[in-house]
């Protein structure tokens, strides 16, 4: 807490919060990946299942 209370002192406000908005979002897209291609795969695994299942 010390250190942010510190870097809003140097640099700004604005600057702080944007580094820090910015670090969640990364954050939060990486999980977003990590998702979108879990559901790649089991889509994936459910056609190889379907067209098993065809032929």
């Amino acid at each position: 807490m010390e250190g942010v209370i510190q870097a809003i002192s140097t640099v700004g406000f604005p600057i702080v919060a944007f580094l820090l908005i910015f670090w969640k979002f990364d954050k939060s897209l990486g999980l977003l990946t990590k998702a979108v291609n879990n559901n790649t795969t089991a889509v994936q695994l459910l056609l190889q299942q379907e067209n098993k299942d065809n032929h």
